[in-house]
């Protein structure tokens, strides 16, 4: 465990966050609890809340008998915070078995992903991190099945979907529309695959399936992903700048399951994925957190060229080196573009089109200072030529960060087509088109209750 002079409280989350510590790892956490006074205990449960790593570090208090090492009220304050994800999370789960049972008994196959499925494989534990959604993986042959699942069930879907995500799975998408459950306890991300096709990136999903393993989920009988796939989605999914300790001790923890891995298969699987810069920039990320990663994976997965997450994984280390923690790069930017586009699609009139049409031109052309510098990854007592840059470049960082997620080619058509709907919806005010919001009331459902269940994403 490194010992950061600038953030003092990185390493130390870091190393609670892993599942399983050495002796001296113990030794140190169980030594730099004991030396915080009450105050600097309030401001360490702080930082490990606003980084979302406190359910975690809970566990790792609890596991280890440090609980009595911290005054009562912030003892208390690290118990409430994992009571109340292990609450949410353990109502999302027993929601999903509803769906689950339905989807075995119309011979829907389904894995379970990520987060959902590492509460019983990785932590052994229902409240180890809040979870936005109950993420899952089908054949895209079965979209309209379990569309209809959903229906029976009286789940409501989360907008209209951009054409594909309804009926049938569009194929410059890998994922449907999401669903919530009529109590507004489980919000299900549907998906066929594991990235945007129109990106850079290329799984082979029949290999994926041949190499998924049996899971039982709480009695019903679905499917994971192999553990080598697991860490490739991770890799695919992480933020180039929404990642922190929370999501790279994922991916070190997973790693950490295991007692063995073929690094030589792990890398191919990454090549053939074209996922080998991605998985070195999260590796790298992630062994800032845990310091333990194989030297020999890395230099199987060093990238041979130099470009955008290249380039970011400089900065963030540079970052790392001045601050102590590269999380102060950390921002969910590319979350509020797509909301933007979320509400440009569910609203018909083009008044309520052309203000979020706006909204996401300043967000890409004009981000506020303080994003611009986040892009460019600026350390505190940045100059004004720094400033100056960082503001220049950042509408290309960030049509970059867009890029990342759905390819440049597919980045560029989708503003020309948000063009195209924006003059098309004037016909919306001759001919009446039911917004979505008005369905929701046809159903007698209050539009107030879905934009609070959604807006408790974090």
């Amino acid at each position: 465990m490194k010992n950061d002079t600038t953030c003092p409280f990185f390493s130390l989350a870091s190393a609670m966050a892993k599942t399983e510590l050495s002796n001296e790892e113990k030794d140190r956490c169980a030594q730099m609890l004991r030396a915080m006074e009450a105050p600097r205990q309030q401001v360490f449960f702080d930082y490990c809340k606003k980084w979302k790593v406190a359910p975690m570090l809970h566990t790792t208090l609890k596991k280890n008998g440090w609980l009595p090492l911290l005054h009562s009220p912030v003892a208390q304050q690290f118990a409430a915070v994992h009571q109340k994800v292990q609450h949410e999370n353990e109502r999302r789960n027993k929601e999903a078995v509803l769906f689950l049972q339905e989807f075995k008994r119309r011979g829907i196959e389904v894995a379970i992903l990520k987060g959902n499925l590492f509460i019983h494989t990785v932590y052994h534990d229902t409240g180890y991190k809040k979870m936005n959604d109950f993420d899952l993986l089908i054949h895209p042959k079965d979209w309209s099945q379990a569309q209809q699942v959903y229906d029976d069930l009286g789940y409501i879907p989360l907008g209209f979907g951009w054409g594909g995500e309804k009926e049938k799975p569009a194929k410059f998408s890998h994922v449907g529309m999401s669903f919530i459950s009529p109590n507004y306890r489980c919000i299900i991300g549907t998906q066929w695959g594991l990235k945007s096709p129109t990106s850079r990136y290329r799984v082979n999903m029949e290999e994926l399936w041949a190499n998924t393993r049996p899971f039982d989920f709480y009695g019903v009988e679905v499917r994971q992903l192999s553990p080598g796939h697991n860490l490739l989605h991770l890799i695919l999914h992480m933020g180039v700048h929404k990642c922190g300790i929370r999501d790279c001790m994922d991916v070190f923890n997973l790693l950490l399951s295991r007692p063995h891995w073929d690094e030589d298969r792990l890398a191919a699987l990454i090549h053939e994925s074209n996922a080998t810069t991605k998985a070195y920039f999260t590796l790298c990320l992630a062994n800032l957190c845990s310091g333990t990663l194989s030297p020999s994976l890395l230099a199987k997965l060093k990238p041979q060229t130099r470009g955008y997450i290249s380039k970011r994984l400089e900065n963030r280390l540079r970052l790392h080196v001045k601050t102590g923690d590269f999380q102060d790069a950390y921002h969910d930017y590319f979350q509020q573009i797509e909301i933007n586009l979320f509400y440009f699609n569910i609203f018909p009139k083009t008044h309520h089109k052309a203000a979020r049409y706006w909204k996401i031109l300043q967000l890409i052309f004009w981000p506020k200072q303080e994003m611009a510098l986040r892009f460019s990854d600026l350390p505190p007592g940045h100059s004004f030529w720094q400033k100056t840059k960082a503001r220049a470049v950042a509408p290309f960082l960030v049509f970059s960060l867009i890029a990342e997620e759905i390819g440049w080619t597919f980045t560029l058509l989708l503003f020309v087509k948000l063009g195209f709907d924006l003059l098309a919806s004037l016909k919306n005010y001759f001919i009446k088109k039911q917004s979505y919001f008005a369905y929701l009331k046809s159903r007698g459902i209050d539009p107030a209750d879905i934009q609070k269940a959604v807006k408790n994403i974090q």
